[in-house]
């Protein structure tokens, strides 16, 4: 099964895909609340169509470290970028490569919720 990926959107997975081909990134729930406990993360990715629950937990994780989160695409096209199953949370574990996902969002003009710290420590 082939699912279409906006155009707008496609180097944002792109990005995320060569993350994950470097061990920049953190896929999956419970792999991305590791990540955030252990202070690994640097942006947490969510998908529009996660559970409440997840995203209540996995906001209040990044909140109380300071990480910004995101959330756009569906789980479908988050897992597919990876080249896995479906895939509702992630974290990118790399400075480098969240600024380039944050600009190329910003820069796609595509509708993305912002939540939590929109800016990183100093």
């Amino acid at each position: 099964m082939q699912f279409k990926v906006c155009d707008k959107l496609k180097k944002v997975y792109n990005l995320l895909g060569i993350a994950q081909r470097a061990g920049k990134l953190s896929a999956g729930t419970m792999a991305a609340k590791n990540s955030l406990t252990r202070r690994r993360a640097v942006l947490l990715i969510l998908s529009n169509d996660i559970a409440e629950n997840s995203k209540e937990e996995l906001l209040a994780s990044s909140n109380r470290h300071g990480i910004p989160a995101i959330a756009f695409g569906s789980k479908y096209d988050l897992g597919t970028a990876l080249g896995k199953a479906y895939r509702v949370a992630l974290t990118i574990n790399d400075v480098g490569i969240a600024k380039a996902i944050l600009q190329e969002l910003a820069a796609s003009g595509e509708e993305i919720k912002t939540m939590g710290v929109v800016e990183w420590p100093k």
